[in-house]
């Protein structure tokens, strides 16, 4: 494999496994050439060049959900799959590898359209509108859930890798320390409203506690959630957005979150115990449904967001705490739930990819 092309966007959810692919590719395939395909819009680009990958931007908008006849989506999506032509013909890549979201479309497509080895890497319980569509072109499906290889996709292509993790993540796995009292309360890479607020309402009792807190609020709410914390409990460490998770998971005895994919795979592949409070609003529940998985094996609490109202957060995470063993018992069903090499078995199926695209054209 000499020339692979990632291509995904908008959230950190579909972006960081793909920077996770870049890093198993690097260290299995060093001399490969990695060109990170992404929209106009979102993170994406910022994130790939300072992993140190070249980003070329398509037009993209998340319209495809209201139908591929829509007149905006045809608008974008001709530009788009003229943009990637040209791209592929030029970069003339071996396999190009999608990993959902709207920005991560063209690409696979017109791979496919024009015989290029193409798959794609499904992140969630329930697969989305693009990776739905995709699986009836691609030559190969990637899946993070052993449960939806046949129920989401059915087929014969369909591989079980986990979901990729970074490399500063998956070294933690078998860090050993002695159970503190921090929590660490994230959002998600945009944040999360409903969780700010439900946090800062109890945020008087979870000082009384003694817990040490590192919460991520989202830029959109962080001016105000900051000043709140200034105010009640300044010892506390309150960020936008928090771009080293090495060191936010290392310092966390446990973690209050929502339940995205690949934030379900770093608490596994971390091995930290969690209460997970999936985002009601998902296309098909499907954060609930992953949040479920981490609960069925004990390595997590969930709590759904109309809920909030109901529980006393403080209660549950102080009644955590007063039993470490259980804390630890959630720890390890975590750890055993991971798959820390995904990101290699991920470059094992295009490495296989690039391997037949290589046959054929020797014939």
């Amino acid at each position: 494999m000499k020339r692979l092309i990632l291509t995904t966007g908008g959230t950190g959810g579909h972006i960081f496994p793909a920077l996770a692919v870049a890093e198993s590719v690097r260290a299995a395939v060093p001399g490969c050439e990695i060109l990170f395909v992404g929209s106009e819009r979102g993170p994406e680009g910022e994130w790939a060049r300072a992993a140190g990958l070249p980003f070329v931007a398509l037009p993209a908008q998340g319209v495809l959900g209201r139908g591929i006849k829509n007149a905006a989506t045809a608008v974008w999506l001709g530009r788009s799959l003229y943009k990637s032509w040209r791209l592929l013909r030029e970069f003339k890549p071996d396999v190009v590898l999608g990993l959902g979201g709207y920005a991560g479309f063209s690409c696979p497509l017109a791979a496919s359209l024009m015989g290029i080895p193409s798959a794609i890497h499904e992140q969630n319980s329930v697969p989305g509108v693009t990776n739905r569509i995709l699986a009836r072109r691609v030559d190969r499906i990637l899946v993070s859930f052993g449960d939806m290889e046949a129920a989401a996709f059915g087929g014969d292509n369909a591989v079980v890798t986990g979901n990729p993790v970074r490399a500063e993540i998956r070294s933690l796995r078998d860090e050993r320390r002695m159970l503190g009292r921090n929590i660490l309360i994230v959002g998600g890479s945009q944040g999360a409203s409903a969780l700010n607020g439900f946090v800062v309402r109890e945020l008087d009792r979870l000082k009384e506690l003694g817990l040490g807190i590192w919460h991520q609020t989202g830029k959109d709410e962080f001016e105000a959630i900051r000043d709140v914390y200034a105010e009640k409990y300044p010892a506390a460490r309150v960020e936008p957005f928090i771009s080293d998770m090495h060191e936010a998971y290392r310092f966390a005895d446990l973690v209050i979150c929502r339940a995205g994919a690949t934030t379900i795979a770093e608490l596994t592949v971390a091995g930290k115990p969690s209460i997970l409070v999936p985002f009601p609003y998902a296309t098909h529940d499907h954060q609930l449904k992953n949040a479920r998985s981490l609960e069925k094996v004990g390595a997590a609490l969930v709590i759904q967001q109309r809920q909030l109202e109901e529980l006393n957060l403080s209660s549950v995470v102080g009644d955590l705490f007063q039993m470490p063993e259980n804390l630890a018992r959630m720890a390890r069903a975590a750890r055993e739930a991971g798959i820390p090499d995904a990101g290699d078995r991920v470059v094992a199926q295009l490495q296989d990819l690039a391997s037949s695209k290589a046959r054929r054209d020797r014939r």
